[in-house]
């Protein structure tokens, strides 16, 4: 007698192959985004407290897990020496951009693991406050209107004014080359 005949025994294979195929699609989606992404911050020297978009994540050298890709501002922060802040671009790599993304992290997820390595060198000193200059809030205030809904691409970092160590001197009067007549 043949699963086609009898539609109790139909009724059973079918029932077992979708249960199977549940299953398959669950352990499919559990396993699925097993990329692991690290990004390790050092420097010179090592015990500077980082702070990572703005939230502090640890002191150096640290590893951080990232979720996503894009631009991100890092701070460095130690006594005795200036404080460093910049921004810093994570690109994905290949196997990350749409659509072998969809591949490689949620139909095969291989376990690959992308670990990114960022280093700086801080510089002995007190902190030097200095106020942006008025072309540079300009420029980057232009950028930011012209910039539409979803936003600027990349602000220009703000220049810093130019203030002189010493007051200018009184301007004397140039000589006059012809004289009166």
């Amino acid at each position: 007698m043949s699963a086609g005949s009898n539609p109790a025994l139909s009724a059973i294979t079918l029932g077992a192959v979708s249960r199977s195929i549940f299953f398959l699609a669950v352990a499919l989606l559990g396993g699925a985004c097993k990329v692991s992404r690290t990004l390790e911050l050092t420097s010179t020297p090592p015990g500077a407290e980082v702070r990572l978009d703005d939230e502090s994540v640890g002191r150096t050298p640290v590893k951080v897990p990232f979720e996503h890709y894009g631009t991100r501002r890092v701070t460095f922060y130690l006594s005795g020496y200036r404080t460093v802040s910049k921004q810093i671009e994570l690109a994905p790599r290949w196997y990350a951009r749409f659509p072998l993304d969809l591949v490689t992290e949620v139909l095969l997820p291989l376990g690959l693991s992308d670990r990114r390595h960022y280093h700086e060198e801080l510089v002995p000193g007190e902190e030097v406050l200095s106020l942006p200059s008025l072309r540079s809030v300009i420029e980057r205030a232009a950028v930011l209107r012209e910039g539409g809904p979803e936003g600027p691409r990349a602000l220009p970092e703000p220049g810093p004014a130019v203030v002189p160590s010493t007051p200018p001197a009184a301007e004397e009067p140039a000589p006059d080359p012809e004289p009166k007549a």
